[in-house]
């Protein structure tokens, strides 16, 4: 009678410190090796990724470059920085220009701490093969601002503080002019913000958007895709793990994947023996209430 009430009312302190287990250790420790399925919406955003001009096939007067705009903060940085990750390293590896625009205050030193890490890691250089563009706090009159002019109204780079006409300092800026310039949008963020992205840029200017919404968020893209509306998505953690796995480049989202997968399993497991424990103590107490006293 005793474990099966144990059961029924396991401590919640050993079920939040077994959770910290099981998150804890394949992210230190990637040991467990999952099969990872490569779903149609992130092979459609790894393909559009593939046909994206490179440096070297850019020529002059035709160059373009590659927008990820950031949306996200510290409360969502778990799901949506690797989705930017993944994509980052695409980038770099093909040799495509880009830039990182950030809405979120937060985001802004979150993205662009990662990127430079990545950066330094693949021998990349700043204002030649990326750009960190300056926060902008209202998206819908930044985006109208640049179908007529990019360097108005971005008006400085990050880093350096140099206006996006100086493109001694920033090349990548050379005969980039506006949105339809763009040669991609890659819209990482926490809530329906990719509806902007598509009415002003994407739709009218016919620039590809690729979608990387949090889990929560992922049932509304799924609209914009079969719509044609958008290149492709990566639909939270998991499409930012699908993405290395396409890549062959594990990282953070395909360990991170590997805790996912082991705290589900944990949460099952705690379900089933909580259900056990109180059906059999049950089925037990009904018993003796059936034989009366003695």
């Amino acid at each position: 009678m005793g474990f099966l009430t144990y059961l029924e009312r396991i401590d919640r302190r050993i079920m939040y410190l077994l959770l910290a287990a099981v998150v804890i250790v394949p992210l230190v420790f990637p040991i467990i090796k999952q099969k990872t399925e490569i779903t149609p919406e992130v092979t459609k955003a790894f393909r559009a990724v593939e046909k994206l001009p490179t440096e070297a096939e850019m020529r002059p007067g035709e160059r373009k470059i590659a927008i990820l705009s950031i949306w996200f903060g510290p409360g969502t940085m778990a799901e949506n920085r690797p989705q930017m990750e993944a994509l980052v390293r695409h980038f770099f590896r093909r040799g495509v220009p880009f830039g990182i625009l950030p809405f979120d205050l937060a985001g802004t030193t979150l993205a662009d701490n990662k990127v430079e890490q990545i950066a330094k890691e693949m021998h990349k250089e700043y204002g030649k093969d990326w750009i960190a563009f300056s926060w902008q706090p209202l998206a819908d009159q930044t985006m109208q601002g640049m179908i007529t002019s990019v360097p108005r109204t971005l008006g400085r780079d990050k880093h350096f503080n140099a206006p996006l006409t100086d493109t001694k300092r920033l090349p990548i800026m050379k005969d980039i002019r506006t949105a339809r310039d763009f040669s991609m949008i890659v819209e990482i963020t926490p809530s329906g913000t990719v509806a902007s992205w598509i009415a002003w840029i994407g739709q009218p200017l016919k620039v590809p958007i690729v979608y990387c919404p949090t889990g929560v968020m992922v049932p509304e893209g799924y609209n914009f895709l079969d719509a044609g509306q958008i290149a492709g998505m990566l639909p939270g953690l998991m499409g930012a793990a699908k993405y290395e796995a396409v890549l062959k480049e594990e990282g953070f989202a395909t360990r991170a994947a590997g805790s996912l997968s082991t705290s589900h399993v944990l949460i099952i497991v705690l379900i089933i023996l909580g259900n056990i424990g109180y059906f059999m103590s049950l089925r037990q107490r009904n018993g003796a209430q059936a034989r009366g006293p003695h």
